[in-house]
């Protein structure tokens, strides 16, 4: 996601996979870079690991992959950096550069072996923050756990987007799985009076409805409709759905294809992946620009993810 600071400088926040590693292995090898521009639209130039792997990955809930970023602010100016955390016993991130294998542990591995694999336990954790530049203040505990036994997220959670409100309440919305129907991604809503927490499952119950094939919202608040509005992203296609009160959601256009774009120098490539659209809002929040992690085909950028950013038309 991409904030503006203090500053006036534009502060993203990407999840990048350290050791020369690719997308695949997110689940040992993520940690959130800093990124700044002077514009909305870029380029944005690395600056710093906002959050990053612990020496002892197993000391910490998110000591081994820190993913999924997702940044706002609170009313006060204090940078809010919303993520996915996770350790397992026995993991360590993947040396690529040496030429270590990569490997992705599939969820359904979670059934007969709760808590071993980094899969299993993702929670979801907020670090804050005066300063866009850091330090950061990182979570001794998430913010989000895992549901109670039986409940629609009771496996793990992961992918925040989040609106904060005037008063410094937040609405967040997440994905989750459960240990009884692992092969089923959900989406629900939670909600926290004051930023720092609690959060408190809003769908304690029932996650709200959302193709199987979709997932990483990425919310804002329409001020021109009234409405919150999420673009979801559907393979090569995305979705919106809408929401007035933020609970009760609805789409009302089918899905769309994305992955076919042209580059601002008129050339065009089919993306094989377009995935966690993140809003890029203005001092009004309307929304003024969107990021996605892409990834082209083999032979286009090397095969390797890029963050795009793409302006919104009037």
């Amino acid at each position: 996601g991409v904030v503006q600071g203090s500053d006036g400088k534009y502060h993203m926040y990407a999840a990048m996979m350290n050791h020369n590693c690719s997308l695949s292995t997110w689940l040992t090898n993520s940690e959130v870079v800093h990124a700044v521009s002077p514009t909305p639209s870029g380029p944005y130039v690395p600056s710093d690991v906002a959050v990053g792997q612990l020496p002892n990955v197993t000391a910490s809930w998110d000591g081994l992959t820190e993913h999924n970023p997702t940044i706002a602010r609170a009313p006060d100016g204090t940078y809010l950096l919303f993520y996915m955390g996770s350790t397992a016993q026995n993991s360590s991130s993947v040396n690529c550069a040496a030429g270590e294998e990569e490997t992705l542990a599939a969820t359904n591995e979670c059934n007969p072996n709760p808590g071993t694999l980094p899969v299993c336990n993702q929670q979801i954790g907020l670090a804050t923050s005066k300063s866009p530049y850091g330090p950061w203040d990182r979570p001794a505990q998430p913010i989000l756990a895992p549901g109670p036994a039986g409940e629609w997220d009771d496996l793990f959670v992961t992918n925040p987007t989040v609106y904060v409100f005037q008063n410094g309440s937040v609405l967040m919305v997440y994905k989750a799985r459960s240990k009884e129907q692992f092969d089923n991604m959900e989406t629900g809503v939670a909600f926290a009076e004051h930023w720092a927490g609690p959060y408190v499952r809003a769908t304690p119950s029932a996650p709200f409805k959302v193709p199987a094939n979709c997932e990483d919202s990425g919310m804002y608040y329409s001020k021109a409709m009234n409405v919150f509005r999420i673009l979801l992203h559907c393979e090569c296609n995305y979705l919106y759905i809408w929401s007035r009160d933020g609970y009760n959601w609805r789409s009302t256009t089918p899905q769309q294809p994305w992955c076919n774009i042209t580059y601002t120098d008129g050339t065009t490539e089919q993306l094989s992946r377009r995935e966690r659209p993140q809003w890029i809002l203005d001092a009004s929040g309307n929304p003024i620009y969107m990021s996605n992690g892409v990834q082209g085909t083999s032979t286009d950028h090397g095969g390797q993810t890029w963050t795009m950013v793409t302006p919104i038309l009037p």
